[in-house]
């Protein structure tokens, strides 16, 4: 009985000391609709030193320690106020979750059941009706004149071919013009990174990437982080690590009040437009008002 006390007075008493810390706690993670999943935390009420930002890291094993973030890239970074995230997967393994909190530097402590989930949480398997398969094997035929429901796929011929990598001037001066159209509330942006920067690869262009980045940009070294992007870059790599990169110099240009050369950047990203378009806009209203 008296170990039992023992150990309840311990467990309050650690519960307390941490509860000082910029340490998250209570984190959980649960399937959602869909392709989501859901992850909410307790955020510290009173810590000693102010948090600043929040890391959420994922992986395919238990996070049970700050070493195994360090080959992480974060899966997205939060203002220091949010509690809670929807992830979206597209496969049905397990994930496992882990926020780390920043204050001046990363807080390095992981503790599974507070700061890192415990089970890992993968989607709900979705049941297939076989008549629905049979339906979609066969083919449909289209009376003459009639439009087909989905078009027939469109050959890119020219997408192969290399891509300029300078833009011009002129090109920046030219998408000026959408600043009218662009909100003057200033938003503030936080680090963004792809699915395919998350986990260290085995190798290749996509791991000389996924190098500069831990080691330079998730912490906040950007003109360290610009010029490590910059040569690679112009180096013989595959067209995926290319637009990736050059979306990462748009980054740490707009960070380094260089807003002009993160537009130049982030023009020259082809195929992520719904992400270029969000900065590609707050880098014009930082011009814009720059020349007020």
């Amino acid at each position: 009985m008296k170990k039992f006390i023992l150990l309840i007075c311990t467990l309050f008493t650690a519960a307390a000391l941490w509860a000082e810390k910029p340490i998250i706690q209570n984190l959980q993670a649960s399937a959602g609709k869909g392709t989501k999943i859901n992850i909410t935390w307790t955020l510290p009420e009173n810590p000693d030193s102010p948090i600043t930002k929040l890391y959420l890291y994922r992986s395919n094993k238990p996070i049970t320690s700050y070493k195994q973030i360090t080959q992480l890239m974060p899966l997205v970074v939060l203002p220091a106020d949010t509690s809670s995230y929807t992830d979206s997967v597209k496969d049905y393994k397990d994930y496992f979750y882990s926020v780390i909190s920043y204050t001046d530097k990363p807080y390095d402590i992981v503790l599974i059941s507070m700061n890192s989930t415990v089970n890992g949480v993968h989607l709900p398997l979705q049941k297939t009706n076989d008549n629905d398969l049979k339906k979609e094997k066969e083919e449909k035929l289209y009376e003459e004149g009639t439009m087909r429901e989905t078009p027939l796929p469109y050959l890119d011929i020219l997408s192969s071919e290399k891509k300029a990598s300078k833009v011009s001037t002129n090109t920046v001066d030219s998408t000026k013009s959408f600043a009218a159209s662009v909100t003057n509330k200033k938003e503030v942006l936080l680090p963004y990174f792809f699915e395919d920067d998350l986990i260290s690869p085995d190798g290749g262009d996509e791991y000389i990437l996924f190098e500069i980045l831990k080691n330079t940009f998730v912490q906040e070294k950007y003109t360290e982080a610009n010029s490590q992007l910059k040569m690679l870059v112009h180096r013989n790599i595959n067209k995926d690590v290319m637009n990736r990169a050059y979306f990462y110099i748009g980054e740490t240009e707009y960070y380094l009040g260089n807003y002009e050369e993160a537009v130049k950047a982030f023009i020259q990203v082809f195929d992520y437009p719904l992400q270029t378009k969000r900065w590609i806009n707050a880098s014009l209203l930082e011009l814009s008002i720059s020349e007020d």
